[in-house]
């Protein structure tokens, strides 16, 4: 009776990658549970029966995060590197840009004069009509397109360097990850970088975002045969994918 008028304490446990993955076989949500004392993970089994007999301890499933965070990790020096780099370029490439939207704003004046001179000879009866009007048809649409180079250079030319920067302290991030047991965060992380997470055969398989999935494969290469600095190989890989999507 004495613990009638007392607020009952609910015990809920938290299993910091619930949400996270879905099975392989079924596509089923992962559930999870505890058994002596430790989480286990495993498929929900919601749709009947599933190859997927196993069950995944929650330090194991850690570990293999870990081992994923650091192929994609970049020390602190390292980021520093990058960015000091990224610094670098912006103020080149900004350079860069300046001068190629003068080039093409003074090939836009050539063709408003070419117009006008175009103006002047078909007012003089040299030109027909028709030869006219496609003559300028020609200059109108090489007028638009150097507007729109002109325009692309002005809004987009540096774009590129923003998501770079990001994502190279998103490296940094996967580093301090590797070395702490925060798991929400290492969910979070996991959920950003990349998509389809599924559980088969007790190991965690995703598809990293093509950037990740660029700088983990650079860096199982063979320690051996890399000839330029790390950082510098990270520089490299941020520069083409980022320049050439436009920060995509």
């Amino acid at each position: 009776m004495s613990k009638r008028g007392r607020v009952q304490e609910i015990r809920k446990h938290n299993f910091a990658f619930l949400g996270l993955m879905k099975c392989a076989s079924c596509g089923c949500s992962i559930t999870a549970e505890i058994q002596k004392g430790h989480n286990y993970y495993r498929c929900t089994k919601k749709k009947g029966l599933c190859q997927e007999k196993h069950y995944l301890r929650e330090e194991q499933l850690t570990e293999q995060i870990k081992t994923f965070l650091q192929k994609v990790s970049l020390s602190n020096q390292d980021t520093e590197k990058v960015l000091a780099a990224l610094d670098s370029e912006q103020e080149q490439a900004r350079q860069q840009a300046k001068s190629k939207v003068e080039n093409l704003k003074e090939q836009l004046k050539q063709i408003e004069t070419k117009l006008a001179k175009l103006l002047d000879i078909f007012l003089t009866d040299a030109l027909s009509t028709e030869e006219y009007a496609a003559k300028k048809q020609e200059l109108l649409s090489q007028k638009v397109e150097l507007q729109e180079k002109i325009t692309d250079f002005e809004q987009k030319g540096l774009s590129w360097l923003e998501p770079a920067r990001e994502f190279v302290l998103s490296l940094n991030q996967a580093a301090k990850l590797a070395e702490t047991e925060n798991k929400e965060e290492m969910t979070t992380f996991l959920k950003n970088i990349g998509s389809n997470h599924i559980l088969r055969n007790r190991q965690l398989i995703f598809s990293p975002k093509i950037p990740y999935n660029l700088i983990a494969e650079r860096s199982e290469a063979t320690p051996n045969r890399l000839q330029i600095p790390y950082w510098c190989c990270i520089l490299k890989i941020v520069r083409t994918h980022f320049a050439a999507c436009g920060g995509e």
